[in-house]
């Protein structure tokens, strides 16, 4: 199966002028939530790259795109993507390209003028403008359940076209939308990086402990509302201070030093703003990656992997290794995680938070009271689901009205208390209202389980319909053979007894579920249900006919068998599907 190439796809446009503005396109959005939904996933993982003008998060989209795809095809293939352990870092020995770099091709793809990756290029000229999104998902696994994945690229911030305020807009939506933010430097973690980044990080928190004030508490994780982000990677390119006989350990090292000197509030003398940032993420990372080579800045790259350093190399695989394969989760928003079904109503809420190209408080908080609300009826509509889905499986001849009405109204009240600890923003009357069209869904879900139930009913004995038609065709067959061949052959004797024997037995079988149906459900109820089997004996008489024509003796055996284990209309969708 070939994994699917996409395109970069701008899905949010910072509009300048006047009256600069964001938006959102309406297409790109409903194609992904399309993609998003075919996949048969319940969670959405959201990468993105932020930073300052020409720091190159274009050219490390494309790497991990490089990487993501191999990786898919290898297991598409049942190929084992891990490949030989390189040699250390500092060993002396000549490092190999991993695989992932080489598979594609000899040139990194967004360097040309094709749309084979997130387009970047040396010498000034920025080339992302808005939010892009990368048109294909790809299939992850976190924690033994199967996550999509997006790659999310910004545009550069600071980079003399926007304010402060717009460059807020554009970071504070990739923040609020990604489940992994890496912040894209050069050089080193500075002072005014730190400033910057908690501009808006600090707006957000506000709004969001501001959103919660009347929440109940046992309604809410403080946890969620205190630390609303989830995962912030600084990622410090063109770093001149690893030593060539240094381990990728004492790299690491010297990371997490780096990291501290800036970030922690122990270590930091005007520790203000650090404590703002540690508060507000989950987990706070660095990474540090040596220039990438001279030849990459120049307009005229042709994206030639030879040119890129080894080193840059191998320490970028150590890095797309760590982001996908070991510090990725899903996306969540205030606890709750953000699934396919709400994807692009979320995404729109927070767009609009943002229109007027600047973070508006009220707007904001807005946009988390209708995110939580969303989330809030997808998780109560998908429980309800899974307990009725349940209690159909286990009572498949269905159950009686009344009983069933029961239970139905048991899975309801399940589904309030679990509600009642779910976080929603906003007063006691957004949640009241939230479970009034709750309500009213349930109710349209109910009437389906309950006519899905109505036809269980009806159809209690109808799986007994091909044992009857073995039954009845063994009956016939041992008239014929009373009136033909009993009289005179001891063998035609014995068989027949032996029909006798198993269409008694048969009959006996069915009359006994008959008469539990009769005491159960009364004699109405078993007359319907009988009927409904004469009914499907016929269809299935019928069906039999047209199979046993067209068959040929090769397939038999393997027709035989689908009859016997109840797949019969496996065969017969097969069939049309093959005449069409």
């Amino acid at each position: 199966m070939a994994t699917p190439k996409g395109q970069p796809a701008q899905l949010v446009k910072l509009i300048f002028g006047e009256h600069p503005t964001v938006e959102v396109d309406e297409d790109i959005l409903a194609d992904l939530k399309r993609k998003l939904r075919s996949m048969g996933v319940s969670k959405i993982a959201i990468v993105s790259v932020m930073g300052a003008f020409r720091t190159g998060k274009s050219f490390l989209l494309d790497l991990m795109l490089r990487f993501l795809r191999y990786e898919s095809k290898c297991i598409a293939d049942g190929v084992d993507p891990m490949q030989v352990t390189p040699p250390e870092r500092g060993s002396g020995e000549e490092y190999p390209l991993p695989a992932w770099i080489t598979a594609a091709g000899n040139n990194i793809e967004g360097a040309g003028e094709e749309v084979d990756g997130f387009r970047f290029k040396g010498g000034m000229d920025a080339c992302t403008e808005g939010i892009w999104v990368w048109s294909e998902p790809f299939l992850r696994v976190l924690n033994g359940e199967k996550v999509a994945l997006l790659l999310m690229d910004t545009q550069g911030a600071w980079d003399g076209q926007m304010t402060k305020e717009q460059s807020a807009t554009v970071f504070g939506l990739t923040a609020v939308l990604s489940s992994k933010e890496i912040y894209n430097i050069s050089m080193q973690i500075q002072e005014d990086k730190v400033e910057n980044l908690t501009y808006f990080m600090q707006f957000a928190q506000t709004a969001i402990q501001k959103a919660s004030a009347n929440i109940p508490a046992e309604c809410v994780q403080m946890e969620d509302i205190n630390r609303p982000f989830q995962t912030l990677d600084f990622l410090v390119r063109d770093w001149k201070h690893f030593k060539k006989d240094m381990t990728v350990g004492q790299c690491r090292e010297q990371m997490v030093e780096h990291c501290a000197r800036h970030t922690d509030p122990s270590r930091v003398r005007e520790n203000s703003t650090c404590k703002v940032l540690q508060s507000m993420f989950h987990k706070i990372g660095c990474f540090c990656l040596p220039h990438p080579g001279f030849a990459i800045e120049d307009d005229t790259w042709t994206g030639a992997v030879s040119d890129i350093s080894p080193d840059f190399i191998r320490m970028v695989d150590v890095y797309i290794r760590d982001v996908f394969q070991t510090n990725l989760d899903a996306k969540k928003i205030l606890g709750s995680e953000l699934t396919p079904l709400t994807f692009d109503l979320v995404v729109k809420d927070f767009i609009n938070a943002f229109k007027d190209a600047a973070p508006v408080a009220t707007t904001f908080t807005q946009a988390i009271t209708n995110s939580t609300v969303l989330l809030a009826k997808e998780q109560a509509m998908k429980s309800y689901t899974s307990k009725m889905d349940k209690v159909s499986e286990s009572n498949p001849r269905g159950l009686e009205e009344n009983k069933f009405s029961a239970r139905q109204t048991e899975v309801v009240k399940e589904v309030e208390e679990d509600y009642k600890r779910v976080t929603i923003f906003g007063a006691n009357d957004v949640r009241q209202e939230t479970w009034s069209q709750i309500q009213d869904s349930l109710e349209t879900l109910s009437k389906r389980y309950m006519e899905d139930n109505s036809r269980r009913l009806e159809k209690a004995l109808a799986i007994f319909a091909n044992i009857t038609i073995v039954g009845v065709s063994l009956f016939v067959h041992d008239r014929i053979s009373d009136w033909t061949c009993d009289w005179w052959s001891k063998t035609c004797a014995e068989l027949s007894k032996l029909m006798l024997m198993a269409y008694a037995a048969i009959f006996c079988y069915v009359g006994i579920h008959v008469y539990f149906l009769f005491n159960e459900r009364g004699k109405i109820a078993a007359a319907a249900a009988a009927a409904e089997l004469w009914k499907e004996m016929a269809r299935l008489l019928g069906v039999y006919s047209e199979l046993f024509h067209a068959v040929k003796w090769a397939d038999v055996p393997d027709l035989v068998k689908k009859v016997a284990t109840g797949k019969i209309d496996d065969v017969v969708a097969a069939k049309e599907k093959k005449k069409n």
